[in-house]
């Protein structure tokens, strides 16, 4: 499985934030992150893949052209999770994440209520907040209702997964144990998966690749020792910094001043 993205131009009504980005094929089995200044254009980019605004250029899934498919012929293939949930949703969590799988059937058709739930709750268990499940999400604080919605996006088994910043409200211990649980259901079914995130410890640790947006245009893109250099960092973020690797391994960027 790879998804393909040529030639993107994304914005809101008439301007343009996203301008002719083209990436190197996705593959299957393999975490995307999507890195850059703040409005650089990564949300965007997102939810430009998700279907959810007027796009030029192309998006292929498997040699399948993504345009003009329908939100929900897209949602059986692709689940994606926002910055944040909508409020004063009147659900518990497990009827949210009941309901995710009913209004997007994958391939493998509904499941029966009892198989739904317990899908549901083994997902919640590996998330760790399986006592949540009969709360509201009104009731959730800002950690909680980010690992809902991280539950909700993957509890359908997509083969695409779009994740825009879903670390951005948690704790260090949550922090890892969600990029490990993505980086583990990512390789066991062979994801497509894509996410926003600006710790750059975390992409440099937990992707395969790194997607570099600056100003509206993809900037570089490879792997995290290809695209996190202190020239990168420099021109597209503004700062000095050091990379290198910290004792267990694993590389680290380290801000020393703004340019």
């Amino acid at each position: 499985m790879r998804l393909e993205v040529e030639r993107l131009t994304l914005g809101y009504g008439r301007r343009t934030i996203l301008a002719e980005a083209s990436l190197e094929p996705l593959p299957g089995g393999a975490i995307t992150a999507l890195i850059g200044p703040n409005g650089a254009g990564k949300s965007t980019l997102l939810r430009g893949l998700a279907g959810l605004l007027p796009a030029r250029g192309s998006v292929r899934l498997d040699g399948e052209e993504m345009a003009g498919q329908s939100l929900e012929r897209r949602a059986r293939s692709i689940a994606y999770m926002p910055q944040s949930l909508p409020q004063g949703v009147a659900l518990t969590v497990m009827e949210a994440l009941v309901g995710a799988l009913k209004a997007s059937p994958t391939a493998e058709g509904m499941p029966s209520a009892r198989a739904a739930a317990e899908r549901a709750l083994a997902l919640l268990e590996r998330l760790g907040i399986a006592e949540l499940a009969l709360v509201g999400l009104d009731r959730l604080s800002g950690g909680q209702r980010q690992l809902a919605g991280l539950a909700q996006a993957l509890v359908r088994r997509p083969r695409v997964l779009l994740l825009d910043e879903p670390t951005s409200a948690l704790d260090l211990r949550h922090q890892l144990g969600v990029m490990r649980l993505v980086r583990e259901l990512t390789l066991q079914h062979g994801l497509v998966t894509v996410l926003v995130v600006h710790d750059l410890a975390l992409a440099a640790r937990f992707a395969d690749r790194v997607v570099m947006i600056g100003e509206g245009r993809v900037r570089a893109q490879g792997t995290p020792e290809e695209t996190l250099t202190p020239a990168m960092l420099a021109e597209v973020y503004g700062v000095s910094a050091r990379v290198e690797r910290c004792s267990h391994g694993h590389l680290q960027v380290l801000a020393d001043a703004p340019l």
